[in-house]
């Protein structure tokens, strides 16, 4: 692990209005985000691999545990997503973080019920501001498997520039499928905050 910290301490919670927030991932709540994903297994499983080894609240407890260590590590920084005090709709998060070449990537899910609600385009949004304004880097990425129309209208949608093909670059099932590659400079980032 890196012994290096993040140049500002990200917020552990974020209001992003309309009742959607953003609370950093803790162990406390394994069991809550065990159940999101144990309701949306068939939607989830489609495109994210680690969904058949999250089988039980502990698997998921695990996985808490591997993010906090990470986050001490400046390597992540996630964040569940909750419409109201006790609904929690997804898990967003900064990871692969990498401080010395100023560039990281975002990753996400949100349960079927709440997709084409803009929830994770909001969520993005966050994460931009945290990445350029907070953590001051200079590029961010998005990757998705090819076919993963969903997925890819987010960065569409938030200005990032399409780069290609990464031929198969992930496991899926057994089989490797090519990632979709997205990326979003700081200097387009300000642009875009211009104008907005």
């Amino acid at each position: 692990m890196s012994a290096a910290a993040l140049p500002n301490q990200p917020e552990t919670r974020i209001e992003l209005g309309q009742d959607l927030v953003l609370q950093a991932l803790d162990a406390s709540q394994a069991e809550t985000i065990y159940a999101a994903v144990d309701a949306n297994r068939e939607h989830l499983r489609v495109w994210l691999p680690w969904v058949d080894f999250s089988r039980s609240p502990a698997d998921t407890l695990r996985f808490l545990q591997e993010m906090e260590a990470k986050r001490a590590a400046a390597l992540t920084v996630a964040y569940s997503l909750w419409t109201g005090p006790t609904e929690l709709v997804g898990i967003i998060g900064v990871h692969d973080i990498s401080l010395a070449n100023g560039n990281l990537q975002i990753g996400y899910w949100v349960a079927k019920a709440q997709e084409g609600k803009g929830l994770i385009s909001r969520a993005c949004e966050a994460m931009l501001r945290l990445a350029f304004e907070t953590l001051g880097m200079e590029r961010v990425e998005i990757r998705c498997a090819e076919g993963n129309q969903r997925s890819a209208r987010v960065p569409e949608r938030l200005g990032f520039q399409f780069e290609g093909i990464l031929r198969h670059s992930a496991k899926l099932h057994g089989e490797f499928v090519d990632m979709r590659l997205y990326s979003l400079l700081a200097e387009e980032y300000r642009q875009r905050r211009g104008s907005a």
